[in-house]
């Protein structure tokens, strides 16, 4: 029945107010019959209170039957009100009614023990129903004591017929109950429209993942609130911006990996087919196998690089903490570049803070992160100019920093530059090569330290990348 969450919530907040609304309703309509039936009791014995002191000029002689007769109609005030006055053994000794039938009918009639003693008493009674069958239809009885000279001499009953009082309860439940269906009809409206604005983002998120799964990560939620919807859609479209852009980068993947793979292989293929077939004369063989081998290296190291992309990202990458001099470690990686850098004529420049600079980390990973970072220096930096390497130490933490004099980065292009296969020189030209994937290892054997890297660069003005380590007393 309720499939959807719209008719879920429209179901579930009709049924509530429905709910609410009966319940404030049969309260209401419950304390209002109980108001006012008490209220017409205290009407009640407030005119039996009143009328007493004429009743008592009466007994007394100095007021006629005529004159008392106006007053119980002016205490009636047009509530059909029968009024007896009762002596002290119980007998009818004056009645009203506003049918002179009736006046004369209670006339004489002695009423029970039962009936009137408690008034008798000093105590004020009521009741509702018959009264022990004197009337035909049931009405609301107040008994109170009739004094004369403060002395209880009978007492004074004062019948209003309950129909009556019922018929002005059943207006006031008119009303409730008008009230309470326009209310439920005006909740209902709302709510439809409360549940559409509260449904919609949600059903319009469930159709574009429907889509997501079907490739097309193009489509966004429209925000139009700040609540809590609002905030799950704008985390939705930025989960979405995060979807498109793995879709690209995958599909990039594929393309760069496709296209690393293809070219070394094709010139390996080529100059091996040339040695076998003799378009490669014999005395040029060793130069062009060098170059195959040269092209089997660089296909190795995409291989190791992109297995080290998945055994970081698949949580696979145990790191062999020991302790190391990084100072060291930056000298031996500069030895392994240096004929790069003097076929560069590349100017280096090393300022530690002190000689030895010890550490706490993977020495292995951390070289392969200083190897990446020098070879990107070098690659980069013109003919003739300078790369510059600083260890300093902050606080409990070493920071390294490698800086080239190359064309720079633009800002756009640096919150990039971590992703896989993402190349700065859209070129890739056999001059810069690179496979793209070193700065991404980076960051992420860095992070796996719980450290940081961070970029600084200016177009024309080279690069510098920082990161940091953890820093261990020597010894």
């Amino acid at each position: 029945m309720f499939k959807s969450l719209f008719s879920r919530l429209v179901g579930t907040y009709f049924i509530i107010i429905l709910i609410t609304i009966i319940v404030l309703s049969v309260l209401l309509s419950t304390f209002f019959e109980d108001f006012i039936f008490t209220r017409r009791a205290e009407e009640l014995k407030r005119e039996a209170i009143d009328l007493n002191p004429y009743i008592e000029m009466y007994a007394m002689g100095l007021l006629d039957e005529w004159n008392l007769y106006n007053y119980f109609k002016v205490a009636d005030r047009y509530k059909n009100t029968t009024i007896w006055i009762v002596d002290e053994m119980g007998y009818i000794w004056i009645s009203y009614s506003s049918s002179d039938e009736e006046m004369d009918k209670w006339k004489e009639q002695k009423l029970t023990a039962e009936e009137f003693m408690q008034v008798i008493k000093g105590h004020t009674i009521v009741k509702e129903g018959k009264f022990g069958e004197r009337f035909p239809v049931p009405v609301l009885t107040v008994g109170t004591p009739f004094k004369v000279n403060d002395k209880i001499r009978g007492a004074i009953f004062l019948h209003s017929p309950v129909q009556e009082i019922k018929g002005t309860i059943r207006e006031t439940y008119k009303n409730i109950w008008l009230a309470s269906l326009i209310s439920g009809i005006l909740s209902i409206i709302l709510l439809f429209f409360t549940s559409k604005h509260i449904s919609k983002p949600l059903i319009e998120m469930n159709q574009i993942s429907r889509e997501f799964a079907k490739g097309n990560f193009k489509r966004r939620v429209d925000i139009h609130t700040k609540d809590e919807i609002g905030q799950l859609a704008v985390n939705f479209n930025a989960m979405a911006d995060s979807l498109e852009n793995l879709e690209n980068m995958r599909r990039s993947f594929v393309a760069n990996v496709s296209h690393e793979l293809r070219s070394p292989l094709t010139s390996i293929r080529g100059y091996i087919q040339g040695v076998l077939d003799g378009t490669i004369p014999p005395a040029q063989s060793n130069k062009y196998l060098s170059i195959a081998l040269d092209e089997t290296q660089r296909l190795n190291k995409l291989i190791n690089e992109l297995l080290d992309l998945s055994q970081i990202e698949s949580g696979q990458f145990p790191l062999n903490i020991t302790k190391f001099d990084i100072n060291e470690l930056i000298r031996r990686v500069l030895i392994s570049q240096e004929e790069r850098i003097t076929d560069k004529d590349i100017d280096v420049i090393i300022t530690f803070q002190s000689l030895s600079c010890y550490v706490q980390g993977d020495r292995d990973r951390i070289q392969q992160v200083l190897y990446n970072l020098i070879d990107n220096a070098i690659k980069f930096n013109p003919k003739g100019g300078k790369l510059i390497i600083e260890t300093w130490r902050h606080d409990d933490r070493i920071f390294i920093k490698t800086e080239d004099r190359g064309p720079g980065i633009s800002k756009e292009e640096i919150v990039r530059i971590w992703e896989r296969f993402y190349q700065v020189d859209k070129s890739r030209s056999p001059k810069t090569g690179g496979t793209g994937l070193g700065l991404s290892i980076v960051k992420k054997i860095i992070e796996e330290h719980g450290q940081e890297i961070w970029v600084n660069s200016e177009i024309g003005e080279g690069t510098a990348f920082i990161f940091s380590l953890s820093a261990v007393a020597e010894g």
